[in-house]
């Protein structure tokens, strides 16, 4: 009667039985084991342990063997404490003693031997492992649940591969550029700016006694150059203004004298009656222009003896070159980009 419970487990064993498909059995196996996770997991975590497992300790002494270059020395020395003591009759705290010298006095105890091809354990075997159904007979008989099934191919194994990669699409977009040009001017147009002057200091007092003139330039920002001088002086008579319009480029013929000024200081060699424009010019930034005041005059000295002589008079006072930023229009170009490719330019490798 072993016999035949024997051999109808070992055929159970050996002849699969197929209540369903190999893929629900895996499933349905899965499931069961997740749904113990959550309860099993409780069990070994947090300070569970320490409530269920007798003697549990968080510093036990082997944790010094971590770091060790080698385990023979703790090894040889623990087998040496454990030699020959309590044993069984020390109770829980000798367990750890009775494993080591398990490990060190079993070889000797148990006789070796050997199991030769022939042994029926193994012949015996075979056989069963052949045709378990021969023996064990049809368990179809027994369990309709179940299909007996002989198999006998081995395991499979494939290589599989995949691509993946991205379409190859074209795509067009825009790059636009705004150019925006705003206009500011050097100089406030309509007005005056400069106050240039030309002049004698009387005697070398500066800032006590002085002759010459003032010269201004006109803010406007096409056509000719247009400039301003009248007269200034610390004495009487003093008197007299003129303008002047210039080509930027060529200038205006020169000289040019003004006749209608007069001005002195205190000292009679201050004296002025007329004013020259010498020439000039503009660049694409700056304007120079050249002045002087000047004296003439004609005297006549008579006498008895050698009757009338006249002598004529012509001095230069002063001179000054009035030097300015020519009055121009400004354009500011400011570029602004909408750039419609971002997207795809940060889609490039």
């Amino acid at each position: 009667m072993a016999l035949r419970f024997l051999l109808c487990v070992i055929a159970a064993l050996a002849v699969p039985a197929y209540a369903q498909s190999l893929s629900d059995a895996f499933n349905q196996g899965a499931t069961l084991g997740r749904s113990g996770n959550a309860a099993a997991r409780g069990q070994i975590t947090g300070n569970s342990a320490q409530s269920t497992v007798p003697h549990f300790t968080n510093t036990p002494p082997e944790a010094s063997y971590f770091g060790s270059p080698g385990l023979g020395t703790p090894a040889s020395a623990r087998a040496g404490a454990c030699a020959g003591g309590s044993g069984a009759a020390g109770g829980f705290p000798e367990q750890g003693c009775n494993a080591v010298d398990f490990s060190q006095t079993n070889p000797s105890r148990r006789p070796a031997y050997s199991i030769s091809p022939s042994d029926p354990l193994l012949t015996r075997a075979r056989t069963i492992t052949a045709d378990p159904q021969a023996i064990a007979g049809n368990l179809a008989g027994t369990y309709s649940g179940c299909t007996v099934q002989t198999v006998t191919r081995p395991d499979i194994f494939e290589t599989l591969l995949c691509h993946q990669y991205r379409a190859m699409e074209k795509v067009t977009c825009q790059k636009l550029l705004t150019v925006q040009v705003s206009w500011s001017n050097s100089c406030t147009p309509g007005t005056w700016f400069g106050n240039f002057w030309v002049n004698t200091w009387g005697n070398g007092e500066v800032g006590y006694r002085y002759a010459g003139i003032v010269i201004n330039a006109y803010c406007q920002t096409s056509g000719t150059v247009r400039m301003d001088f009248y007269a200034i002086c610390t004495e009487s008579p003093c008197s007299g203004s003129a303008n002047i319009q210039v080509d930027p480029t060529s200038g205006a013929t020169s000289p040019q004298t003004f006749t209608n000024f007069i001005g002195r200081s205190w000292y009679a060699t201050d004296l002025f009656n007329r004013v020259d424009y010498n020439g000039g010019g503009c660049t694409a930034d700056r304007c120079s222009f050249a002045f002087c005041t000047r004296y003439e005059a004609e005297y006549m000295f008579c006498d008895e003896f050698s009757g009338c002589t006249t002598t004529l008079i012509n001095e230069t006072r002063a001179c000054g070159t009035f030097t300015f930023n020519r009055p121009r229009s400004i354009a500011t170009v400011t570029d602004a980009w909408d750039n419609q490719c971002a997207a795809f330019e940060a889609r490039l490798p």
